[in-house]
């Protein structure tokens, strides 16, 4: 890849893909791209870059001067007109995994963060805490920007930091997960949660991906430890395969390595123990962060664990995670009124539910009114049931039309959002538009009230609407 000057990106305004070309941009590479014209959480990490980009993908204007071509599961992948010209002029035609691996294997230390849920906060915390202990890392993560800080960059210290995706590289044709392309040193991974049935059948299938990973994804490398949560069923069931000296483990179970306890939180975030079982002269380490729910301690937890590996003392690592608020779509404030209005990218069940009970930690007494937007057709009906218990575990929660996968056709499915409404019409509403979730805000909402948007479509664009409803509401 250090040959290749000139990177052309097929759906660019894409997170990791944004993310991609920043990385390049600070490589001194020439770095254009392709995409819809639709509004992105990106377009501002790439405008803030300098990273301009063609609207539609017309072969023809690629330009003369490409080297490499990479694509994503996006806008047809590997059958995008501007990748099947890329293969006809013979040039370098690869997969967004490929290329974050090739980024990855250049790095001394290399650390992958997986799991179905969670990765995002804890690639986008360990890089954080990195560069706060002067580590000068370099770094991938799934959003646009965290705390201070974007969603990428090549410091050219000696650790890398990627977030590792179980998704398929491009499925229906190529359902290869992408995490399979990466060479890991050290893995943290929090938990292990069927998700994507358009690439895997279901938990069984799911797990042996992970396993996969987990024993090195090549002969040539090999991963040195692995950094899990104890208290994931899923996850134990297939660490449980290796030795016992591959992994180490966090979590709130009494056999963790590392044991949470008295978890104390407040306006400012949440407040913890942590304890080494395993060296009791090191007794208890006390921490604090800016983050809030049960998930959010666990996971700061496999960063410290990490870091503590990497040779940084408990007192160093307290002082770095000071200040990280969190990632983008991330229970990120974004109106701060009479009301309260969070965006979150939730988006299975397990994360719908994580978010509302870290809310209800957070704001307690509120009500808690969730407007969630389900994401694919294929997700929407194989976890019908688990997403009407999870949205009910909200105050009221209104569901918007299901957004589409470009990679579904919606006549295969015959699900809708209603479906969900109709397993607890009680606290759930089917609401077919924006007008109209408008008008059911404006006669309900009530001073002091936490909303949230919930997502991983488009959902975040109602925010302007919302807080319209809120202010005048009757």
């Amino acid at each position: 890849m250090e040959q290749y000057s000139n990177i052309y990106i097929v759906g660019i305004k894409g997170v990791a893909m944004a993310n991609l070309a920043v990385i390049y941009k600070k490589l001194g590479k020439n770095v254009a791209g392709a995409d819809v014209a639709d509004e992105f959480i990106t377009d501002k990490l790439l405008k803030d870059n300098n990273i301009s980009y063609q609207i539609g993908f017309d072969p023809a204007k690629l330009p003369p001067e490409t080297e490499m071509i990479i694509y994503s599961a996006a806008h047809g992948g590997i059958d995008n007109p501007v990748a099947i010209e890329g293969k006809k002029r013979k040039l370098i035609v690869i997969s967004q995994a490929e290329a974050i691996g090739q980024l990855m294997s250049q790095s001394k230390v290399k650390i992958a963060v997986a799991g179905c849920h969670g990765k995002t906060t804890i690639s986008s915390l360990l890089s954080y805490a990195l560069i706060k202990l002067g580590a000068k890392p370099n770094y991938i993560v799934g959003t646009p920007f965290f705390t201070d800080y974007q969603g990428s960059n090549y410091l050219g210290g000696d650790y890398f930091v990627a977030e590792a995706d179980e998704y398929g590289v491009n499925p229906p044709l190529d359902k290869t997960p992408k995490f399979h392309f990466l060479n890991p040193d050290y893995i943290i991974c929090p938990n292990i949660d069927f998700d994507h049935p358009d690439v895997y059948v279901g938990i069984k299938e799911t797990k042996a991906a992970f396993g996969k990973f987990f024993a090195g994804n090549s002969s040539s490398t090999i991963v040195q430890e692995l950094f899990v949560c104890q208290d994931d069923k899923n996850l134990m069931d297939v660490v449980c395969r290796l030795p016992k000296e591959k992994y180490i483990t966090f979590g709130f179970d009494i056999k963790s390595d590392y044991r949470i306890e008295n978890v104390i939180t407040d306006q400012k975030g949440s407040s913890f123990d942590l304890i080494d079982s395993r060296h009791v002269s090191l007794a208890r380490m006390a921490f604090r962060i800016a983050l809030f729910g049960l998930e959010n301690v666990s996971d700061t937890v496999g960063v410290i664990v990490l870091l503590l590996k990497l040779g940084f003392s408990a007192d160093q690592i307290q002082k770095s995670l000071v200040g990280f608020a969190g990632a983008k779509r991330r229970f990120e404030l974004v109106y701060n009124g009479q009301v309260k209005l969070f965006d979150d990218y939730a988006h299975h069940p397990k994360e719908i539910e994580t978010t509302i009970k870290a809310a209800k930690m957070r704001f307690p007494g509120k009500r808690i009114i969730v407007i969630f937007q389900p994401h694919t057709y294929s997700r929407t009906q194989a976890l019908l049931p688990d997403f009407a218990e999870s949205l009910s575990q909200a105050d009221l929660a209104y569901i918007l039309p299901i957004f589409p996968s470009a990679r579904e056709r919606s006549g295969q499915f015959s699900v809708s959002s209603n479906d969900i409404v109709k397993l607890n019409p009680n606290k759930l509403v089917n609401v077919s538009s924006k007008a109209e979730l408008v008008k059911h805000l404006s006669s309900i909402i009530l001073d002091q009230d936490i909303l949230f948007t919930m997502g991983a479509g488009d959902v975040y664009k109602l925010k302007n609407a919302i807080i319209e409803a809120c202010s005048r509401r009757v």
